[in-house]
């Protein structure tokens, strides 16, 4: 045979080769491409709050949105000193955050501190796993001279599902873009039960007497585990969560001492 001839045979093998390798290709499955890949889960993390710097760093963000403003915010400890030990402490820091009373400038205001988680991606079933305590100060001394109250403290979780804004906070009682889908997921205390360490009679401004169940349903004054939930979206929706620490008539003649948060957990379903 020809030299010249085997090169035109060679062109049309390879040819033919080429196109049933490309057949093949173009003929395999990829309906697999159609369907909606897998939640991966990027939302689940503790925050010890060691210090509140890192936690700022990591992407929380405080907001006092009381009325009439004070000067406390959301602080290591509290305030300095620290308000009392840590749940869980790994530095030589107060080891947890807080905040207190003196967040309105009133006697009697609206205290209304936010502390706000960093975004992400919320589904029904997710929980927020926290610990929180109050505060106990001397009681009222013209009843018994022995007591120590916290003077009705409360503490509320809500989340923000309609935006990823951490800034979208109303003033006083308004919760701005944190109504949320469980309105609040978590609310403790809302009554304002004061805690004491007995039952008795503590009239502060007529106040109800204290009683074993209302010391049950107040405020802890020692740490205690909270878990809510995440429930009601249609889908999963990027937010946030937040506590906000909320009184009614708080001040520094009014309700409230202060409390502390640690060791919080939002533990997503997808983990």
């Amino acid at each position: 045979m020809p030299t010249n001839m085997r090169k035109p045979i060679l062109s049309i093998f390879l040819s033919l080769f080429i196109a049933v390798v490309v057949c093949l290709f173009s003929c395999k499955d990829d309906s697999y491409l159609m369907i909606a890949p897998p939640i991966v889960d990027h939302s689940s993390f503790t925050e010890t709050f060691d210090t509140t710097g890192a936690a700022i760093a990591r992407g929380w963000k405080i907001f006092n949105k009381s009325i009439p403003l004070g000067d406390a915010v959301w602080q290591d400890g509290g305030e300095s000193p620290a308000l009392f030990d840590a749940y869980s402490n790994n530095g030589v820091n107060a080891g947890f955050i807080g905040t207190n009373y003196l967040s309105t400038s009133a006697q009697k205001g609206i205290i209304s501190q936010w502390l706000v988680s960093p975004s992400l991606l919320m589904q029904n079933g997710d929980k927020i796993i926290f610990y929180t305590r109050a505060q106990k100060l001397p009681g009222y001394l013209n009843d018994n001279s022995d007591d120590s109250t916290d003077f009705a403290n409360r503490l509320q979780v809500l989340v923000n599902t309609q935006n990823d804004s951490a800034e979208l906070i109303g003033e006083g009682e308004n919760t701005g873009s944190f109504t949320g889908v469980t309105d609040p997921v978590i609310d403790i205390n809302p009554n304002y039960y004061e805690w004491h360490n007995t039952p008795g009679s503590y009239p502060i401004d007529g106040g109800p007497t204290s009683t074993t169940q209302t010391i049950a349903q107040a405020f802890p004054s020692e740490w205690t585990r909270f878990e809510g939930k995440i429930a009601g979206l249609t889908k999963p929706t990027n937010g946030r969560f937040a506590f906000r620490y909320f009184i009614k008539d708080g001040g520094n003649a009014g309700k409230g001492t202060g409390i502390g948060i640690d060791q919080v957990s939002y533990t997503s379903i997808s983990k």
